[in-house]
């Protein structure tokens, strides 16, 4: 393959050094297909036979022009051979349909062969011989190869007409020296000289004669069939120039009908490209409709999907609802918890005030001790002050109706309180229903209820404290019964630790409330955000789902169209060669 190639390279360096080349020098072998490079050099070498105006010039990739072009050469250049160089080739050896459609190096190198040979036997061989000498040692070796090829390919001429001058001299001679056909009574030399040279003078007159008359008659026979010659000669050069016209016409017609056939064959290759842009065009428009089809599929899936997601969010939004009503009664929860908190608060103030009470306890104690004193002392003075005792007897009696007065509305304010107060608290208590919202008003309405009634027992325990003691029977130094305020002091510290009590009970109800909101939102919070992640989680895997189907189907689409394109080209390629081999067949 390297040698070829070094081959290859010094036929193209040896065609660049002739100056009638009209373009750039070929650089390859296959840039010589179209023949013009080689017309234009032969040019050069022989100018009579060869003009580059009459060939095709810009052919491109028309194999009928190029395939036209290197008939001319090859028929001008075997007229050269025979009429100017007198030598002989084997021109139909080179296969024009193998250069002018496929560029076969072989083919190229075959003709190249032949305008080596006439380069180097031509009137100017000397001066192309020099220009071979100006190449590179390796292409002048491979181009000495190449002529040592083409030289042995030549072979001697022998001219038609040369042969046909031969026929006449012998023809000639023959009318000459009385050649005559068989059965012919005409003298030949032999004869004309072996008569018997004995006979008389006469005789040999006689003979003379006949001679000199049979060589008049052979010379007017001679000239007739020179001027029947003449005559041939003359009918078949006008029959040869009548030939030559003849091919000359039909050449042009050959080149108008391959120029026809070259636009007929654009023409078709116009139709092929607009077949095959419709048939793109419909191949495409049937993507378009195909896609169009998964895209509906698509957004039918989408939509099915879509009312699947409406579907959820709705529940999601009954159970925001459920949610912002539950929100609702925590809300409520809270401003009761914050009346029961206020509540605590007061009855924490109340507890502060309580070491007062005692101290209040201890002066009545104080007193109530002072007093026995005094009683004792008053005792010993009794005895002195027996005539009072009637008056105070009558006193005492309207005292002692004081003091049941004063006891009833004692009861009663005792059993209004411990009634009232009580119930008031279980019922606050036991109205802590997270069910609906109207517990949560009767709730907030017995808490104001209450903080009316603790208001009230404060200005009760005021006025109590601030009430004088009830009277008792007088004694000697005015003193008061010591019983009653034991009593009084007794009912308070009921009191108290009754109003420590229910804080008690307000504090655990508040705590139970607390942990149960607490536990309650934990819950709620804890099964929505489980939903919510499932959710997402589904939404997620069937986005993951609807790409991976959408990228299966691009692909799929993709190779669908590489499938059809291969396809389309492969017919297109198959539809030419069969059209080219009905070309050729004609």
């Amino acid at each position: 393959m390297a040698d070829e190639d070094a081959r290859y390279e010094a036929m193209v360096e040896f065609l660049g050094c002739f100056p009638t080349l009209s373009g750039a020098p070929p650089t390859e072998i296959s840039e010589l297909s179209d023949g013009v490079a080689l017309f234009e050099a032969l040019s050069e070498i022989a100018a009579d036979f060869f003009d580059p105006t009459t060939i095709a010039r810009h052919l491109g990739d028309n194999w009928a022009l190029k395939s036209s072009n290197l008939r001319k050469l090859l028929r001008n250049l075997e007229q050269y051979y025979h009429e100017g160089l007198g030598k002989d080739a084997d021109f139909e050896s080179v296969d024009v349909g193998a250069i002018a459609k496929d560029s076969d190096p072989e083919e190229i190198a075959s003709l190249f062969e032949l305008l080596a040979a006439a380069a180097v036997t031509c009137e100017n061989k000397g001066e192309f011989v020099g220009r071979i000498m100006g190449m590179t040692p390796e292409n002048q070796a491979e181009m000495k190869e190449i002529i040592q090829s083409s030289l042995g390919r030549l072979q001697a001429y022998d001219s038609p007409e040369d042969d046909e001058e031969e026929e006449e001299e012998e023809e000639e001679n023959e009318l000459v020296f009385g050649a005559a056909t068989p059965g012919s009574s005409a003298p030949t030399p032999k004869n004309l000289f072996s008569r018997d040279h004995n006979h008389s003078g006469y005789e040999g007159t006689d003979d003379t004669e006949e001679i000199e008359n049979a060589l008049v008659d052979a010379r007017r026979e001679l000239a007739a069939f020179k001027s029947q010659a003449s005559i041939a000669d003359e009918e078949n050069e006008a029959a040869q120039k009548k030939l030559r016209v003849l091919v000359e016409d039909l050449q042009d017609r050959l080149l108008k009908r391959q120029e026809e056939l070259i636009t007929a064959e654009e023409d078709l290759k116009a139709a092929t490209v607009s077949l095959e842009d419709f048939k793109a065009k419909a191949t495409e428009l049937g993507e378009k409709n195909a896609q169009l089809a998964d895209d509906l599929d698509v957004a039918n899936a989408k939509a099915a999907q879509l009312r699947k997601a409406e579907a959820t969010v709705m529940a999601y939004r009954n159970k925001l609802e459920g949610v912002g009503v539950m929100n609702q009664q925590m809300t409520d929860l809270e401003e009761q918890a914050a009346s029961y908190l206020r509540q605590i608060m007061e009855l924490e103030a109340d507890t502060k005030k309580l070491p007062a009470l005692q101290r209040n306890i201890q002066q009545l104690q104080d007193k109530v001790s002072k007093l026995e004193k005094e009683k004792s002392d008053a005792d010993a003075a009794v005895k002195t002050k027996a005539a009072e005792v009637a008056d105070l007897k009558s006193k005492l009696s309207a005292s002692d109706g004081a003091k049941k007065m004063y006891e009833e509305e004692l009861n009663e304010l005792r059993a209004h309180q411990e009634g009232g107060g009580d119930e008031d608290l279980a019922t606050g208590v036991s109205g802590l229903s997270l069910a609906s919202a109207t517990s949560v008003t009767e709730a907030k309405e017995k808490a104001i209820r209450l903080e009316v009634e603790n208001k009230k027992l404060k200005e009760d325990l005021e006025a109590l404290k601030n009430a004088p003691a009830p009277s008792l029977p007088p004694i000697a130094d005015g003193t008061t019964d010591v019983g009653a305020l034991q009593g009084e002091v007794a009912r308070l510290k009921d009191e108290l630790s009754r109003k420590e009590a229910e804080k008690a009970k307000i504090g655990s109800d508040k705590e139970k409330l607390e942990a149960y909101t607490k536990k309650t939102l934990a819950k709620f919070q804890e099964k929505y955000l489980v939903a919510l992640q499932e959710c997402k989680a589904k939404l997620k895997e069937k986005q993951d789902k609807i790409e991976a189907l959408e990228g299966r189907s691009s692909s799929e689409k993709t190779a669908q169209k590489r499938e059809e394109r291969l396809l389309s080209a492969t017919i297109y390629e198959l539809g030419l060669a069969i059209m080219q081999n009905r070309l050729k067949d004609r």
